[in-house]
């Protein structure tokens, strides 16, 4: 099912880090660095030895914040998988 939605990924890694990552897994996606860690302040995404934690936001066409999951404060976890972002997508859209 095609889907009007766009991925893109922020990294807290510096610009130089974020490109050679890009390149080596030829992400068919933007991946973006904020090695300032501001978007990931903005959206209440906690840090765990030293590093942000993963998160998933859904955000509509007029930048409102749909669906989101942040990685809990733990070392292991479980993020959400491809059928349940695509039940998100389909929830939002209609």
């Amino acid at each position: 099912m095609q889907r009007n939605a766009h991925l893109l990924v922020v990294s807290s890694t510096d610009l130089d880090m974020t490109s050679y990552v890009a390149e080596v897994l030829r992400a068919p996606y933007p991946i973006l660095s904020d090695s300032e860690w501001g978007v990931f302040y903005r959206y209440g995404v906690g840090s765990l030895l030293g590093v942000p934690l993963p998160g998933t936001f859904v955000i509509d066409a007029h930048g409102i914040i749909r669906w989101s999951w942040v990685a809990p404060l733990a070392v292991v976890f479980t993020p959400p998988n491809p059928t349940e972002l695509a039940a998100v997508l389909d929830r939002v859209a209609s």
